[in-house]
């Protein structure tokens, strides 16, 4: 998708998530990580592709992620020539998104934000869990909303889940293991396909990732006029 002025729209960049995670992994030496995680795993980083096309927006590149319980997660998206365009901070149930080049942010609900740049509302450990194939078996917490609807093949490895009008389905593993390498993903108004392409289990830990403090000096905006910045983004 271009702007009229025929650059490709801010939504259209090609997503790149540019997190520590990037150094290490060139640090392995081209070593394959290792796909079958522990029981229990507590944070994954890793890199993947993604087309996504939803209600307000259509992404569609690669990336990179950072998913740690309970509830924090880092995605850093950069333009073409791989300069830093936003990124987005998950906080249990608070979120931000942030531009540095402006100092601005906006701060919405994680699964909110979540929502609006996926097309589907998850919270930060339900995409961990999404991502590592591990879904908890015990059922949800009183007013912690809707079951996932969860489906298995002969092996135990979650194949589809739904939820609240959202379905996902797993076509592809990782060999001999139940790590989805693909995920397909659809709901009212939005669908789209999310490859891995490289994952790793239980990081050392990185507070500094999540953290805040810088956005005292930051100007908070609505979405609505984050939505005009990013829009008008060139």
């Amino acid at each position: 998708m271009k702007a009229p002025n025929g650059r490709p729209s801010f939504f259209s960049l090609s997503l790149l998530w540019l997190l520590p995670v990037a150094l290490s992994l060139a640090a392995c030496g081209g070593h394959r990580p290792v796909l079958e995680p522990p029981a229990g795993v507590e944070a994954v980083e890793g890199h993947g592709s993604a087309s996504i096309q939803g209600e307000e927006m259509a992404l569609r590149g690669k990336f990179s992620f950072l998913f740690r319980r309970p509830g924090r997660g880092r995605v850093d998206v950069s333009g073409p020539f791989g300069t830093t365009a936003y990124f987005l901070l998950f906080d249990g149930e608070a979120a931000r998104l942030v531009v540095p080049s402006k100092k601005i942010y906006a701060e919405e609900p994680s699964a909110t934000l979540m929502g609006r740049f996926l097309g589907f509302e998850l919270a930060p450990d339900e995409v961990l869990s999404l991502l590592t194939g591990q879904w908890p078996d015990r059922a949800p917490e009183a007013g912690a909303g809707p079951a996932w609807a969860l489906r298995r093949d002969g092996y135990g490895h979650v194949v589809r889940g739904e939820r609240g009008g959202f379905v996902f389905e797993v076509p592809e593993l990782f060999p001999g293991t139940g790590v989805p390498r693909s995920v397909l993903f659809s709901r009212a108004g939005s669908s789209g396909r999310m490859k891995v392409l490289s994952l790793r289990f239980n990081p050392a830990e990185r507070p500094e990732a999540f953290g805040t403090a810088f956005l005292e000096k930051y100007k908070r905006k609505t979405w609505d006029e984050m939505q005009d910045i990013l829009r008008n983004e060139r």
